[in-house]
């Protein structure tokens, strides 16, 4: 999938389903996009493989909407019986999860 299929990239962030086991996002995780970000995801998840890795080196700003996000994300790959796991966390996006106290909830990796 491309990233200007899913229409995310005029709103300044992509999703990409790299293989069947790893996704990864790319712009600003910020309010205009969260929704569509969120659908998106969704649609993926279910034709993952089981340990599903979502790269986050290419996130560029976040807010707290990026972070719910992923706690959708996360609860629907608990519902699909999935592991997700976040990788390549930037600090903006870790230091709005430590305010929210998220950052013990959301499996972040390095």
């Amino acid at each position: 999938m491309s990233p200007s299929s899913n229409g995310l990239s005029k709103l300044g962030v992509s999703l990409i389903r790299v293989n069947d086991s790893q996704l990864a996002i790319s712009g600003d995780m910020l309010f205009a996009s969260a929704t569509r970000l969120r659908g998106e995801g969704e649609k993926l998840l279910p034709g993952m493989s089981g340990d599903i890795t979502v790269d986050l080196s290419q996130v560029g700003r976040v807010g707290s909407v990026g972070i719910s996000v992923l706690l959708c994300w996360l609860r629907m790959a608990q519902v699909l019986g999935k592991t997700l796991k976040f990788v390549n966390v930037p600090d903006d996006m870790l230091d709005v999860s430590r305010v929210s106290s998220l950052d013990s909830v959301i499996p972040f990796s390095s």
